[in-house]
């Protein structure tokens, strides 16, 4: 069997919508990359908040996160000017559509919301339609094994490597350490004096936001949403999640905000797709590294009553 198969070859056939196979009944298919939005978990919706004005970051309300609902693009194209129409008018007979893609092993109920993008040619024509999942389903956390190896995880959530989930972070140091903006404490201008007066006995900072571009990827499709479910039934659940930054060596308050820019790579053994999670740190301070006694095999030497490390500043 094939390492991987070619997205846009194993799904050129594969789209039904209310189990109408759409190329047949419509002579319309999915240009590459049409169904990368289908992939995409929804944003949450902001959460209520206080801001301190003498505490780092934001107090946020997690008890009960609910979801957006979710846009979603699909791209066409057409076998000629006439099938193009038939679909539009097909999917505008109603409302709800139940959309199915048999290689994905999922469906979808969207309804028609918007047709922003259309280019007619002699004999066919390439089309966008926008959707609308007014309810999107919330996933189940359970049992998940991406069964593939992936580089060690710098990362922790909940005290859980990513990797368990078959997520993979290429990319994110830029944002994540840099430190957040400073909150604004109490200020003055006075007219007859130069600059103003500011309060600058203590020094807190803004929650901030950090994308990190990552990968999903799993040795088979029903072990693909299986850690899909699992990844993102974990970041929505009640309360704030601690994600462990090893680079840093400390643990930070944060929740999900949204995923986006979603890619379906390959389509087999493996399935991989790439994305960017945005993740909010509620609290978010950089402090200088620790260095503590330790032994040549990585053990810290502690003291003789066993409860404090030697200090090596």
């Amino acid at each position: 069997r094939k390492p991987w198969v070619n997205t846009e070859k194993a799904m050129n056939n594969n789209l039904y919508i209310d189990d109408l196979n759409v190329l047949g009944r419509f002579g319309c298919r999915v240009t590459r990359g049409g169904y990368n939005d289908l992939l995409a978990f929804p944003a949450m919706k902001a959460p209520e908040r206080n801001d301190w004005p003498e505490e780092d970051g934001i107090e946020v309300d997690l008890s009960d996160p609910k979801l957006q609902p979710r846009e979603i693009a699909i791209s066409f194209l057409s076998d000629s000017n006439s099938q193009a129409s038939d679909l539009i008018a097909y999917l505008s007979d109603k409302g709800l559509h139940t959309f199915r893609v048999p290689a994905l092993g999922r469906e979808w109920q969207l309804r028609l919301a918007d047709h922003p993008g259309n280019r007619v040619y002699p004999s066919a024509t390439s089309f966008t339609l926008k959707f609308v999942e007014d309810l999107p389903v919330r996933p189940t956390a359970g049992v998940c094994d991406p069964d593939v190896w992936l580089p060690e995880s710098r990362y922790k959530l909940d005290g859980k490597p990513i990797g368990r989930y078959g997520v993979y972070v290429y990319e994110s140091r830029n944002a994540l350490l840099r430190n957040p903006a400073a909150k604004v404490n109490l200020q003055r201008k006075i007219a007859s004096i130069d600059g103003q007066i500011y309060d600058a006995e203590h020094l807190v900072f803004q929650p901030k936001e950090v994308t990190f571009k990552c990968f999903l990827k799993t040795i088979r499709k029903d072990a693909f949403w299986q850690c899909w479910d699992s990844f993102f039934a974990d970041l929505i659940a009640p309360g704030e999640r601690r994600l462990f930054v090893e680079e840093i060596g400390k643990s930070y308050p944060c929740y999900y905000k949204k995923m986006s820019n979603c890619k379906l790579l390959t389509l087999g053994e493996p399935m991989v797709m790439q994305f960017d999670l945005t993740l909010v740190f509620t609290s978010f301070r950089l402090f200088e590294t620790d260095y503590f006694l330790a032994t040549e095999d990585d053990m810290f030497i502690v003291t003789e009553d066993g409860l404090n490390f030697i200090d090596m500043k």
